[in-house]
């Protein structure tokens, strides 16, 4: 399929929020048509969530816009918390993760942050490129589904009803979307409208932007102010536990606005110039027990939503897309069987469910807290929160056959990678630096430069031809350009005769990048790894033949 032509829509992506245009333009690099509709007659507005993990720059990385996300964010800023009631005097000043210098295996370790508003235009304008266009205005009415296709009725911008046939449904329309409840999908979890925070959007002077700002206790009363990278726009936080006046009339009056934040903070400094747009957030912690019924999907908060802290939620959301997309592709291309599908759900189900986990337990000492400017465990989010260790071992589409075994026991699920050692089938795949291509002699070659969201990428660690050969010979059972092999040999290691035809590409690993992080990690011999579209590691094997075994989880 051409990706550049968007005729004969495929798949409906209802709702053009980061899970929806991730999902898009992830199908249309792939060459799917698609058709992406969203019922708000424009773009959203605020900066709503921000915070963008590691991982998940790797993910924009593969869907090429990494770059114009980082012109529009900024690297995390340490944290400023102030002694009451004055709130002049800095109390500590911390990172809510440290900064990480960049290494050969993860060369993206701090968390950056863009309005949601802007990260949305950044991939609207990357769909574009591709002949989509999210048609605003638009909605889905209802829809039914056959062992073939979804019937969709989808109401226009001028109220106008049609029919349209479509091979699947996403639904990617948030909380309230049509798709989970036509679908009959429960809901489960909790609400708290007893917590309840004024987050908005505002102009503000007299204070750095280098910084966030906190001040109070979320107990009673506080204010968190968050620099955004626009030069005098804040993301202000504001709870009213305690006796400063109701929510509803601090948000409709500006004045009280501001005399909230003098009393608050203690400070008669900070001017709020404008607000430029404001709502009231409580906390919802709710997931569906399915993520899919026919051909019918859910991604995002369609499917989980959840508490801020911790900053997981468009990153989940990125990561259902991104798992979905490829396998979708395949599908509609005819080059794998439906059942494919059932992965999404087997796989994306155990980390969202503790990913809620996490993010409520950090809600909980949040609010709980007695001293906001005291204990700053509560803001800690390194380590797992960073999401480089979500990983899918349990999964029935892996296969791993070094020596402690191929399949992760349901007790010993670890989504998050807290706990797992070393390097198995299902995590996520490292990066490496420094390689040389041995055909065209250009240096400095990187693997996120070698994996492609197109195709799976076979990493065979040898010297010897007969490995590659093998590995071909494998691959050329399976659709035309669905598969690429590429040799990592050690310096020195001289390489002749591979594949014959130059249908390997072989990598020089000068300075042991790619071996230290893959190779050295393997138990029993495993010198084959299968990298997925997604950038995840589908196969540790021994063999060429074992290759095979793992493309028959994935092709028809």
């Amino acid at each position: 399929m051409n990706p550049n032509t968007n005729s004969n829509p495929k798949i409906l992506i209802a709702g053009a929020g980061p899970s929806g245009l991730i999902l898009a333009l992830a199908l249309r690099r792939l060459g799917v048509p698609l058709k992406i509709i969203e019922k708000s007659p424009t773009p959203s507005t605020g900066q709503r969530g921000f915070g963008i993990q590691p991982r998940t720059q790797e993910l924009f990385h593969a869907l090429g816009v990494l770059d114009d996300i980082n012109k529009r964010s900024i690297v995390l800023p340490p944290m400023r918390s102030y002694v009451s009631p004055e709130g002049v005097i800095p109390l500590k000043t911390f990172h809510l993760t440290p900064p990480m210098e960049p290494t050969p295996a993860r060369p993206l370790g701090n968390i950056i942050t863009i309005g949601q508003d802007h990260l949305e235009d950044v991939l609207r304008i990357a769909l574009q490129k591709y002949s989509c266009e999210v048609e605003f205005g638009t909605s889905l009415v209802s829809f039914t589904q056959d062992a073939d296709g979804v019937d969709a009725i989808i109401k226009g911008e001028k109220g106008q009803e049609e029919t349209h046939r479509f091979d699947f449904l996403i639904g990617a329309d948030g909380a309230r979307g049509v798709v989970r409840k036509q679908l009959g999908l429960s809901f489960l979890g909790e609400s708290r409208p007893f917590v309840k925070f004024i987050i908005a959007d505002v102009r503000i002077e007299g204070i750095d932007e280098e910084h966030w700002h906190t001040w109070g206790d979320p107990k009673a009363d506080s204010v968190l102010l968050r620099p955004t990278g626009i030069p005098g726009l804040f993301q202000l936080a504001i709870t009213l536990a305690g006796s400063n006046g109701d929510h509803d009339a601090v948000m409709k009056d500006q004045i009280a606005l501001q005399n909230t934040i003098n009393t608050v903070t203690g400070r008669t400094d900070l001017n709020l110039v404008e607000v430029v747009w404001i709502t009231l957030w409580t906390p919802n912690i709710r997931m569906t027990d399915t993520f899919s019924a026919g051909r019918c999907f859910l991604t995002g908060d369609a499917a989980h939503v959840h508490s801020p802290t911790g900053g997981q939620g468009i990153n989940s959301s990125a990561q259902d897309s991104l798992n979905l997309a490829w396998k979708l592709a395949l599908v509609v291309k005819g080059q794998a069987s439906t059942s494919l599908l059932d992965s999404y759900n087997d796989e994306r189900l155990p980390v969202i469910a503790e990913m809620l986990g996490k993010t409520t337990g950090l809600l909980d000492k949040t609010v709980n807290a007695d001293n906001i400017t005291g204990d700053i465990s509560r803001w800690d989010r390194s380590g797992p929160l960073l999401m480089l260790g979500v990983n899918y071992r349990w999964s029935v589409i892996v296969l791993d056959e070094q020596d402690d075994g191929e399949n992760v026991a349901e007790s010993q699920k670890d989504p998050y990678g807290v706990r797992i050692q070393g390097l198995k089938a299902g995590d996520r795949a490292p990066d490496a630096s420094e390689l040389k291509d041995t055909r065209s002699g250009q240096s400095g070659v990187r693997l996120f430069g070698v994996f492609d969201l197109a195709r799976h990428t076979v990493l065979v660690f040898s010297s010897a031809p007969e490995r590659y050969n093998a590995v071909v010979a494998q691959l050329s059972r399976y659709p035309e350009g669905s598969a690429a092999c590429v040799g990592i040999a050690r310096a020195g290691e001289g390489i002749s005769g591979a594949a014959g035809q130059g249908a390997v590409t072989i990598l020089e690993d000068p300075n042991g990048h790619a071996y230290a992080a893959y190779h050295s990690e393997f138990k029993g011999g495993c010198d084959i790894v299968v990298v997925r579209p997604d950038g995840v590691i589908g196969a540790v094997v021994r063999s060429p033949e074992a290759v095979g075994r793992y493309f028959a989880k994935i092709f028809a």
